[in-house]
């Protein structure tokens, strides 16, 4: 099938290079020339496993190009995903201003049947609304256009598997047509055992809100519950593991740590909010959420001014700064918020991340960015794990201590085994576990 991708960030260029991957004929359009300059010359944007590969393959497939022109694109096109960013306003609210212009801006170049996917996430309702807009654009083309939802479940770092081996596959339409379409471009998909589930558009859109919601709530329980066992005595991570036994729990987004980041959870989690405010529905659960998510970056901050006592004059190393391992990504990190409240404390704190070096220091110029994780370690007066990469979690633990003026660790990703870090000499801060000072 003939596709356009509209927008190509970290959605809209997996999706692009996936539908490729899977025997389509795909054009990712973006009016950001600098960055489909980039692509055009096989380069990605960003920083996710696998991605960079399987794009240079799928352009030299000849499946896959990139443009700065819709009108071009467009034309011919049986499917048309929008993949561009809702970002939330002051209010919480997700702005849908990007999306209703790119719409807009296609309309005229629709020139048959097609099939308008909205893949952002978005408010219920949202999918209606661009109906409306295309009806009144093109009523020429009222019958031949079909607007469905299909919600992307794309986890940063796990990206192209999950586009390539979905648990799920759900599309929400307004007539068997749309659905019919959706199950035609993602037929190798489902002929491998993928689940494809149908809904009225609403309730697609809705659910995507949903999932997010609940998974940002997982972890915030487990944070709160770190708070609880680092008061009792019991051990946060042995507990999760018995939670997590129970099926009907599971034991995924159960660690207790820093809290999530990136841009998903914490704009969509407002926006979930925001709309059942609208809809007339005080959801207070959402807000205890996101409040003990920022609680989760003040108890690290707070064991390491424990740790330090006056933080003035004392250099405070991070090892990790994406907002998780596997991605550059370090938009709402938790270890950035984290560096902030350092420097404004007075400490110099220097970071070192695998990837997301650069993007951290643009974001916060006032962090020290080293070339590797022994270089942030040498004469800080503690270390703390923000990100839980693996590179990480192999440390020389000997040669760590070496290099710290003050064997002191604070692990916020609970990456070590706190009787390891004892018998090494350190004085060792986990996150939900009793004992966190455990040795000089």
């Amino acid at each position: 099938m003939r596709v356009v991708v509209v927008g190509t960030g970290h959605v809209g260029l997996v999706t692009a290079v996936t539908l490729a991957a899977i025997g389509h004929d795909v054009v990712g359009v973006d009016n950001d020339e600098e960055r489909i300059g980039g692509l055009r010359q096989g380069i990605s944007p960003f920083f996710e496993p696998g991605l960079q590969g399987l794009m240079e393959q799928m352009t030299d497939a000849g499946r896959l190009r990139f443009d700065v022109e819709v009108t071009g694109a467009v034309q011919g096109a049986q499917v048309i995903f929008f993949c561009v960013g809702t970002p939330a306003r002051a209010s919480g609210e997700a702005s849908l201003v990007a999306l209703e212009r790119a719409v807009r801006s296609v309309a005229p170049s629709l020139s048959g049947p097609a099939v308008v996917v909205e893949k952002s996430t978005v408010p219920a309702g949202t999918a209606e609304r661009l109906w409306r807009i295309l009806r009144l654009e093109r009523p020429d083309l009222v019958d031949e256009i079909e607007v469905v939802s299909n919600p992307e479940f794309l986890r940063e770092g796990q990206a192209v598997e999950d586009a390539l081996h979905p648990g799920r596959i759900l599309v929400g339409a307004r007539s068997p047509r749309g659905f019919e379409t959706m199950r035609q471009l993602f037929e190798p998909l489902i002929d491998s055992g993928t689940r494809f589930i149908e809904t009225d558009m609403a309730t697609a859109e809705l659910a995507k809100h949903a999932c997010n919601a609940f998974l940002a709530l997982k972890i915030s329980f487990a944070n709160a519950l770190a708070r609880v066992c680092e008061r009792a005595g019991a051990d946060v991570t042995a507990a999760v593991d018995v939670m997590g036994s129970d099926p009907r729990i599971g034991r995924a987004f159960l660690d207790a740590g820093l809290g999530y980041g990136g841009f998903c959870f914490p704009k969509d989690l407002q926006a979930f909010e925001h709309l059942a405010a609208r809809l007339g529905y005080d959801f207070p659960l959402l807000r205890e959420v996101a409040r003990i998510n920022d609680e989760a970056v003040e108890a690290t901050f707070e064991k390491v001014k424990d740790a330090l006592w006056n933080l003035e004059d004392k250099r405070v190393a991070l090892l990790g700064l994406s907002f998780k391992p596997d991605t550059d990504d370090v938009r709402f990190s938790p270890a950035l918020a984290l560096a902030g409240r350092l420097l404004n404390e007075g400490a110099t704190v220097v970071g070192y991340d695998p990837w997301a070096g650069a993007a951290a220091k643009s974001e916060l110029p006032g962090l020290e960015v080293a070339s590797s994780a022994d270089d942030a370690m040498a004469d800080a007066h503690c270390m703390v794990v923000c990100t839980e990469w693996d590179e990480f979690r192999s440390l020389d633990l000997r040669r760590a201590k070496a290099l710290l003026a003050h064997p002191i660790v604070v692990d916020g990703r609970n990456i070590f085994d706190p009787t390891t870090m004892k018998e090494e000499g350190f004085v060792y801060y986990g996150t939900g576990r009793a004992s966190h000072r455990s040795a000089h």
